[in-house]
């Protein structure tokens, strides 16, 4: 019965033992699994972020590439539409100044005949209508350049300079007598050129100021 109980002892002794290192066992293979397999997340995690960094600055390189195009771009257009400006400008002013001239209501003829007086006359409302055409060819092939503000003062000011070019010239080109109706029609265009064009005139000017950037648009 003694040597029962050793025996049971023992062997209770040896199964706790071998227990105990298979927990341990266990445990330390269940460790190096884990670490094993977070080591692998680690590394699998730093790879994608690398590659998800190489996709951003790749993507970065080309946000700044199209944004560099595109700010080439409108500098461009910025610097055409302000050499349009200038020189639609320039022929506006030359038009206006030759319509002024042509329907002036006093004049010096001093020494000239009537001949001379009316081929001087002839020339000047040639030269305006010259002049005109090239303004409004001008305007026509750019207004593209011009915003829906700018389009629409030229128009109101190309239609009261034909207007005014018309009213003038009309007995002229007809060849009529001097009358009260051509005589009227002499004074409406000169006033409409000397007080209503430049009013439209200094609207377009804040246009055009407000387009090439020497005032800020409101």
């Amino acid at each position: 019965m003694e040597n029962l109980l050793k025996y049971i002892g023992l062997y209770t002794t040896a199964t706790v033992a071998i227990a105990g290192m298979i927990g341990y066992l266990t445990k330390r293979i269940i460790e190096q699994v884990l670490n094993k397999d977070l080591e692998k997340f680690k590394t699998n995690l730093e790879a994608q972020n690398q590659i998800a960094k190489l996709n951003f600055d790749k993507e970065m390189e080309s946000y700044k590439s199209d944004l560099n195009l595109l700010n080439s771009r409108q500098s461009l257009l910025h610097q055409k539409r302000s050499e349009m400006i200038l020189d639609l400008y320039q022929k506006l002013v030359s038009l206006h100044n030759a319509m002024l001239d042509m329907t002036a209501r006093m004049r010096n003829v001093t020494g000239k005949d009537q001949e001379t007086i009316q081929k001087e006359e002839f020339e000047r409302i040639q030269k305006t209508g010259e002049l005109g055409n090239d303004f409004f060819n001008y305007y026509q092939t750019n207004k593209i350049y011009f915003t829906t503000n700018i389009c629409e003062l030229i128009e109101e000011i190309q239609d009261g300079l034909r207007q005014s070019h018309s009213d003038y010239s009309f007995k002229y080109l007809w060849g009529l007598p001097h009358s009260e109706m051509t005589h009227d029609m002499a004074i409406k265009a000169n006033e409409k050129v000397k007080d209503e064009i430049p009013k439209l005139m200094s609207k377009l000017e804040n246009e055009f100021r407000k387009s090439i950037g020497v005032i800020e648009g409101k």
